[in-house]
């Protein structure tokens, strides 16, 4: 084999080489989508790639929290609902008594609001009380039944809370109350639920028929403020939609930022389909010829020429 030919031959077999890097390196980028296996591959362009990486995580870790809020905000509003008809339907049975002139249904009226209350206000969300601030654990009512409520006359005695709200950042450095706590939103009505307790019990724990004029006035006045209580969980009622609308428009932000920055990132790291099958196309072709070649050349010796 002379040394023209063995050049030939050594030079085939860097072309193969050669060929078979670049045809594994393609098909890489076909099944990866990626121009390159790691941030080195893209030079200059590497730490780019890597704020861009980064700014997309916190997007998307913001966008997943507050799809999370929001579902809770459901919850919670349903809850704020609950004790808003309560407090409406009490006040209602309490004017349809004075209008009946029949008190003898207002005590089981009350017994079904008040487990209704308290039921709502202990309302958890993956484990955590709603109304509590944040504290996790148990409901922040600690009374079960009216005989308790008569005797729970401090804040103490009804209420199990953390000193804070519950919050959470957006990101803006203001933070936003999640909810407000039991006590600030249910201290009145329960006030006015142990004044019904307590006026049911001064007359034989049940007003009969039928209703003198001073029982009269005084279920008046509860009727009304039970109604004005009502009145008060509707508006945060309302106050919890907002919030709950305020984050659905910044998890749509965050969308469209996401989509900007993945689009970015696909400009800078995805690899061209269409351009990579050509290419594929090609280097075959080229490695074919380059094997022919090689093979023919490696059968050029003295002993084959014979």
């Amino acid at each position: 084999m002379s040394a023209v030919t063995l050049a030939f031959i050594n030079q085939s077999m860097s072309d193969l080489r050669r060929l078979t890097d670049q045809l594994t390196d393609l098909n890489r980028q076909m099944s990866t989508g990626a121009k390159h296996h790691d941030l080195k591959g893209y030079g200059g362009a590497s730490s780019r790639l890597l704020s861009a990486r980064t700014l997309l995580t916190q997007s998307d870790s913001r966008a997943s929290t507050l799809e999370q809020m929001q579902a809770r905000f459901g919850v919670q509003g349903s809850a704020l609902g609950q004790v808003a008809d309560a407090a409406t339907l009490l006040s209602q049975s309490i004017r349809e008594a004075i209008s009946a002139n029949d008190g003898r249904g207002i005590i089981t009226e009350l017994e079904l609001s008040f487990a209704s209350v308290v039921q709502a206000l202990n309302e958890t969300w993956n484990g955590q009380p709603m109304f509590a601030g944040e504290r996790q654990g148990l409901g922040p009512i600690k009374i079960q039944t009216l005989e308790q409520l008569k005797t729970a006359i401090t804040p103490a005695a009804l209420f199990d809370e953390a000193a804070r709200h519950q919050v959470i950042d957006l990101g803006t450095g203001s933070p936003i109350i999640v909810s407000a706590k039991a006590s600030e939103l249910s201290q009145p009505l329960f006030d006015t639920l142990r004044e019904l307790k307590n006026l049911l019990d001064d007359h034989g724990g049940t007003i009969g028929q039928p209703i003198s004029l001073e029982q009269q006035n005084a279920l008046q006045q509860i009727a009304e403020g039970l109604t004005a209580h009502a009145s008060q969980f509707t508006n945060e009622q309302a106050r919890n939609g907002q919030i709950q609308k305020r984050f659905e428009v910044e998890t749509i932000r965050l969308q469209e930022r996401s989509d900007l920055i993945k689009k970015e990132i696909g400009e800078q790291a995805d690899a061209d389909g269409g351009e990579v099958a050509m290419r594929l196309s090609t280097l075959s072709l080229q490695y074919e010829a380059a094997a022919k070649t090689f093979a023919e050349l490696s059968r050029l010796s003295l002993l084959d020429y014979l």
